[in-house]
């Protein structure tokens, strides 16, 4: 998966896209520092669980570190949304393959997410999983969360190829 998203981020500077895609450039970041589990490298604790922040022994540096790495994160989703958000909803409306993209792209994340921690959250309706379930499970979990940045570079794809098209398009018509 990181090699996947090492492959989104040179897509977006090779091909020139960084001006026109830079917030997705970032996004595309976050999601790997995300998988590699960056934030476990400076704090003692998951920093998306409450637990993290309500802990007696928690440390101010980690405290500060965890704030500023979800507000970062926060800050390139509201910028990806207000640079993209508008033209999305017309991709999706129009169902062309960088809106279908995108719609898998959350999806996976939705569902990654959903079946993330497999014995857990079967445990809160009283089912005890098998090791070879989870194990599948996390097969599954970890294949779905290889779509997010593989889908990222399909919508980049044909986003490069349409401003290919039609910038040739005027260059021909000059």
């Amino acid at each position: 998966t990181v090699a996947c998203y090492a492959a989104a981020l040179g897509y977006i500077v090779f091909r020139g896209l960084y001006q026109k895609a830079k917030w997705i450039f970032w996004l595309v970041v976050v999601f790997m520092m995300r998988e590699l589990d960056f934030d476990a490298r400076f704090t003692s604790g998951k920093i998306t669980k409450l637990d993290f922040y309500l802990a007696p022994d928690l440390q101010l540096l980690q405290a500060l570190y965890a704030f500023a790495l979800l507000g970062g994160f926060f800050f390139v989703v509201l910028m990806v949304v207000k640079s993209y958000g508008k033209s999305f909803a017309v991709e999706v409306k129009e169902w062309t393959p960088i809106g279908l993209a995108t719609i898998l792209a959350l999806m996976a994340i939705g569902f990654s997410k959903l079946i993330d921690g497999p014995r857990r959250k079967a445990s809160y309706v009283g089912i005890d999983l098998s090791d070879q379930a989870i194990a599948i499970a996390q097969i599954i979990e970890e294949s779905i969360e290889l779509l997010l940045p593989l889908m990222i570079i399909v919508a980049l794809s044909h986003y490069y190829h349409r401003t290919l098209e039609s910038s040739s398009a005027f260059v021909a018509g000059h």
